[in-house]
C-alpha cells in the first residue's frame, strides 16, 4: 500500500517532532534473543519520511530522534501495519541500554498472529 509514513505516525502521535535529529524505520520479522540490543529485532531497513512510499503489511520499528544536538532524545515505536491501517503496539521514550527487550513480548505476540504455530 502507498502511504506517507510521517503523516501516518503523526496521526497516532501528534506531538512527535518527526526526524528532528534523525531516525530510521525497519521491518521486524523475527527475534534473536542471543543479543539484547536492537540487533535482537531482526529485519530490514526501509526508506521512510515525509513522502509517499510502498509499505508491505507487517511489524515496523520506528526510531525517532528529537531534542537538541546537545540533549538528544531517542524514542522507539513499534507499529503493526495490516489491512491498510497503522497501529501503535508499544513505545519506549528517551531510551537507555537494552531498550529492545521492552518490545520482545509485543513482537512475539504479533509474530504468533502472523505465523501461528500448528
Amino acid at each position: 500500500m502507498i502511504m506517507n509514513w510521517k503523516e501516518e505516525i503523526t496521526k497516532i502521535d501528534p506531538d512527535i517532532k518527526f526526524r528532528a535529529q534523525g531516525g530510521w524505520l525497519k521491518t521486524v520479522e523475527e527475534l534473536d534473543k542471543s543479543v539484547t540490543n536492537g540487533y535482537s529485532l531482526v529485519g530490514d531497513f526501509v526508506k521512510a519520511g515525509d513522502f509517499e512510499g510502498e509499505y508491505l503489511e507487517g511489524i515496523y520499528l520506528d526510531c525517532n530522534k528529537e531534542g537538541s544536538a546537545k540533549k538528544p532524545q531517542t524514542d522507539y515505536r513499534l507499529f503493526r501495519f495490516r489491512d491498510g491501517k497503522v497501529r501503535l503496539l508499544d513505545l519506549v521514550i528517551d531510551t537507555q541500554k537494552n531498550w529492545a527487550q521492552d518490545f520482545w513480548d509485543a513482537v512475539e505476540d504479533e509474530i504468533e498472529i502472523i505465523h501461528p504455530q500448528i
